[in-house]
């Protein structure tokens, strides 16, 4: 009687243990498919006005110059471009898009014009390079959204775990600069 009853209770907590542990790895599972997905960078393709084509060209341009500064290694160089960028930025006119694309360019601006105003504060390299992973992941959604009229290679490092766009195959990591230049690959070819 007593091995039927320890029998029953051990039963009794073994079962939610298990059905917990079930609940937790089903959802640890969808959370991961949501990582997953939201890190494909599910960013959808519009149709947007040559106009705004060229002004986001001239953002890009600027992030190329930035990404030269980040190469060298130059703190100094990297705020003066940051600060041009920004300057291209705000030369965005955003009433050239609508409905969806512009709620998407309005998304995607906001982590570049955050990341560029606080690599422009700061004049530590490293912390700069840090900063920039955000404001090169913007500015990637919005040229893979809206197109510069130009090829564009969207190059990724494992070590920084972060992304950077450029107008070269060749890999100059903005990330570690001359201390491991061609660190990463090529992810996507965009245009």
């Amino acid at each position: 009687m007593k091995k039927q009853i320890v029998g029953f209770v051990v039963g009794a907590l073994i079962l939610p243990l298990s059905v917990m542990a079930q609940d937790h790895s089903h959802h640890d599972m969808n959370h991961d498919k949501k990582s997953m997905n939201h890190e494909d960078g599910q960013v959808k393709h519009y149709e947007v006005s040559a106009d705004f084509q060229k002004q986001l060209n001239a953002v890009y341009q600027a992030g190329l110059a930035l990404n030269s500064a980040f190469v060298a290694g130059d703190a100094d160089a990297v705020k003066s471009k940051s600060d041009a960028m920004s300057n291209q930025m705000k030369k965005v006119d955003m009433s050239l898009l609508k409905g969806d694309a512009h709620k998407a360019w309005m998304g995607y601006m906001k982590p570049i014009n955050e990341g560029l105003k606080t690599i422009n504060a700061s004049d530590d390299i490293a912390e700069q390079r840090k900063l920039y992973a955000g404001v090169s992941e913007g500015l990637y959604k919005s040229v893979k959204a809206f197109g510069v009229g130009e090829t564009v290679y969207y190059q990724h490092c494992p070590m920084a775990k972060a992304s950077w766009l450029s107008n070269s195959k060749d890999i100059k990591n903005p990330y570690y600069g001359s201390m491991m230049l061609t660190c990463g690959s090529t992810k996507e070819v965009l245009n």
